[in-house]
């Protein structure tokens, strides 16, 4: 089976309108491992990151609260 990802949320770095950061949902079916990936992109690097969803969800931002909004369908402050 083929690692299941699943877009969760996009902010823009700036100031070229491809510098921009990415977050997905991600499961690993090999390592059965549910993990966030973090990807980046700007003019001058790009890179990503993994965490385990619990280390993710111990952060807060934007990223962290459409997270808890797409799996619960409710808003993370209600």
């Amino acid at each position: 089976m083929a690692e299941i990802n699943r877009k969760l949320y996009q902010s823009w770095r700036g100031p070229g309108p491809a510098d921009q950061d990415h977050w997905s949902l991600v499961f690993d079916p090999d390592t059965r491992r549910l993990l966030v990936r973090h990807e980046w992109q700007t003019s001058r690097h790009d890179g990503f990151d993994e965490l385990e969803l619990a280390e993710f969800l111990k952060q807060s931002g934007a990223a962290q609260t459409a997270l808890i909004d797409s799996l619960f369908l409710v808003p993370a402050d209600a």
